[in-house]
This record gives C-alpha cells, structure tokens and sequence, in this order.
C-alpha cells in the first residue's frame, strides 16, 4: 500500500506510521502543518511533507507523486470540552477543507479512512449498554458535532461520488507514547500527575462511564481493517466493549503502579457523556481482534514510562 497519514505525527497516527513504515511492503506519506511537532516519526523512513489541510493544490500533487492508494485522515483541532468559537476554527481549517479533499479522492480513486469518535458522537445515554455503530448519532459536544458532520460528508460524497472510505470509531486509546502532561487521555494525564504527586482533575463525581483501548491493538484493528476489501463503505466502532469510570481507572492505576492519585473533583461539564461503551460484535466479525484488558494495558504503559521512554 502507498497511504497518506494527514495528523501522522500526532499520538496515534505516529503509531500507525510507524506499524506502517516499518513492515517495508508499504510506502508511506505524511502531511503536518510547518508548526507541528513532528519529533515521534523523524526516525522513522517515511516522507514528510509540511502543508495545511487547507493546501489543497499541495495535497493533491502528493496523491499523484506519492501514487496514494489510501488516505488516513487523523486531523482535528478539538478536544471534547472546546467552545463554538473552537469548532468554528475546526469547520474552517479540517471541515471544510476536508470537503475538498473528498472530491481530489473521488478523482484519484483513493480511498479515505476517517478517524471518527466513539466517544462523543453517539450522546448521552443512561444506561450501560453498548452503542452499536447502526445507532442514531447524537452528540452533545461541538467535538461530536464535528466529528458527525465529517462522517455525514463523507457519505453524501459516498452517495454521489462514489467514495471509497472506512470510518473508524475508536474509543479512549492510551499508552506508550501518549502525553503525560497533555490537556487530554485520563490516563496518561492521570499517570502524569500522580508522578509528580499533584492531584487530578476529575470533572463530576468520577462515575462516568468510559470505553478504553489499548495503542496497540487500535493500531492492529485499524491496519486488519484497511487489508480488507470488505469494510471500506462501513463504519467499525474500535474499543474493549467494557465500560469503567473514572474512579475505576484511578484505582487501578494506583494498584498497578504503587502511586498515590490524589483527585480534585470539579463541577461536570455539560458537554460530557455520562456512559459509552462500545458494541465490538461488528469488528470480531470482520477480523481476529481480543484487545487486552485495562489491567494489561495500563501495567504496560506504566513499565514503559518507568524505563524512561516518556
């Protein structure tokens, strides 16, 4: 495969180019704007190229140079707690020009896989139940609402353009690699603070209920997903298909690492799902996927960290 990765450097996509670039059978192209910190693939036998989303005529002349078969669209400018004057940026620097970017696939016979959210885009639900990805879409954040415009885009452009894509829903990856101090990733963030012995912060009671997934097995699931010919025109929500609060997972950071976890309960948010967790029975379908559990995981990124390779 030749795959263009659009937000590559960023906490997944450098996992998936890296997973990509070093298999050797596939070539591989990434795109970050000039000011972007590119730091987790420079090592990495890749091709960087420095342009905006918006650089319509620069991505275009990669997809003929670079002979791109696939597109990996990673890019977003928001974090779920982000205001309208946020998502107004977002519309105009990934939304729109995204748009765009659809009709040069359609031209070029590319395929476009799009990083959704499994988090946010379903909305509020009171009970533990999985969402399946055949639900109705209701986000309650400007970062859902984003993300369901996006995927409503690229079916329209499905419907009347013939785009090949593959939607992708991931839930709340982690690990190795993920900013330990970042505004983002409970976990990470969570391990960030207790190694540093400050306390934190958890917006509500800390009983909300969220879906984890391990970096590697997100990466492994997406790459299954894109050798399938069969699951381009689907959507595929990616996560462990169990649910554990915010308290269970300060807990069980805790026990696999020994740290104190202070916790600052703050008022909750508005904008904040009180309960997703994630229907898997379409994936384990399509593919072979067992992601590990929490417990696996979080012992695994905290051993990295503690080897000193955060």
């Amino acid at each position: 495969m030749r795959v263009l990765l659009l937000g590559g450097a960023g906490f997944i996509g450098s996992h998936l180019v890296s997973t990509l670039s070093l298999r050797g059978e596939h070539a591989v192209s990434v795109l970050e704007p000039v000011s972007a910190p590119v730091d987790r693939i420079l090592h990495l036998p890749v091709h960087l190229y420095r342009g905006m989303l918006s650089d319509i005529g620069l991505l275009d002349s990669i997809l003929v140079q670079e002979d791109i078969q696939i597109v990996i669209h990673l890019v977003s400018t928001l974090v779920p707690g982000c205001d309208f004057a946020d998502f107004e940026k977002e519309f105009e620097q990934v939304i729109a020009p995204s748009l765009r970017l659809m009709e040069i696939c359609c031209k070029r016979h590319v395929k476009l896989v799009f990083f959704s959210s499994g988090g946010t885009v379903y909305g509020e639900r009171s009970t533990l139940a999985p969402f399946s990805e055949e639900e109705t879409l209701a986000p309650i954040s400007h970062y859902g609402w984003a993300k369901q415009m996006m995927e409503e885009s690229i079916r329209y452009m499905n419907r009347t353009h013939g785009l090949r894509y593959l939607i992708l829903r991931p839930s709340n990856a982690y690990g190795p690699g993920q900013n330990l101090y970042g505004r983002q990733g409970l976990i990470a963030v969570a391990l960030g603070k207790a190694l540093r012995n400050e306390a934190v912060s958890v917006w509500g009671d800390g009983i909300a209920v969220r879906d984890y997934i391990y970096i590697d097995d997100l990466v492994q699931a997406t790459l299954s997903l894109i050798e399938q010919e069969a699951a381009f025109g689907q959507t595929f929500n990616i996560g462990s298909g169990i649910g554990y609060s915010v308290n269970d997972i300060l807990l069980i950071l805790k026990e696999v690492s020994g740290l104190k976890v202070p916790v600052n309960y703050l008022p909750a948010r508005q904008e904040d799902v009180s309960h997703v967790i994630l229907a898997i029975d379409k994936i384990r379908k399509m593919i072979d996927f067992r992601p590990i559990s929490i417990q696996e995981g979080i012992k695994q990124f905290f051993s990295f960290v503690m080897d000193g390779n955060a």
